[in-house]
């Protein structure tokens, strides 16, 4: 269970750490609307990421995003971990896990489920806050599971990337770059079948 847990914490944050001196709330209905119709208008993101944790451990990647409820990161050897969305639940295939399939975990209980909310203006007037941080406007959204900060540039509106804060108090940050916006992306990206096989092939 603590194995899992960790694991959780690990896989599922994206992002950079923010320093700075001050915090300035923006008006909330200025600073959400933006954030709104940046996501909305978002139908597929594909990007290069890089992932940190507190030891300094770095993992990089391509991550794929498709509307609606498509999710796939694709880490780089030596890590070659696949996390993909299936249906309303998040798949983990990693080489080194010894058990007999993919760790499973419920889509809304990470991170990655609030990029492709199906409600998500409703979701963000109720669940969170942002933030202004000189030319960054930052989203934090309440969840008693985790704290997730979204980090946005401001002018113009497009995503940087996010942190991810576990209940053990494991800190994970994602960043992403070279991101294409509304590009076509195959259906064929977020198959899991041949996840499967390489998996049984590993693990045989």
């Amino acid at each position: 269970m603590y194995f899992r847990k960790k694991f959780l914490g690990t896989i599922f944050s994206i992002f950079i750490i923010l320093i700075f001196s001050t915090e300035v709330t923006l008006p909330k209905n200025k600073s959400l609307k933006l954030i709104k119709d940046y996501l909305g208008d978002i139908k597929s993101l594909q990007a290069e990421f890089s992932q940190t944790n507190k030891m300094g451990d770095i993992m990089t990647g391509v991550f794929f995003l498709k509307k609606p409820g498509k999710i796939r990161l694709s880490y780089d050897p030596p890590q070659n971990l696949q996390i993909v969305s299936k249906q309303q639940a998040v798949l983990i295939f990693d080489p080194k896990n010894g058990g007999s399939g993919p760790l499973t975990y419920p889509l809304h209980s990470t991170p990655l489920g609030f990029l492709i909310k199906s409600d998500l203006d409703l979701f963000i007037n109720e669940n969170g806050e942002s933030l202004e941080l000189g030319d960054l406007i930052i989203f934090k959204v309440r969840n008693p599971q985790y704290n997730l900060s979204i980090e946005f540039n401001k002018n113009p509106v497009s995503l940087v990337g996010w942190e991810f804060e576990n209940q053990m108090g494991e800190i994970i940050k994602i960043r992403l770059n070279n991101i294409q916006k509304n590009n076509y992306i195959s259906d064929e990206i977020f198959k899991t079948d041949k996840d499967f096989e390489a998996f049984r092939k590993q693990q045989g």
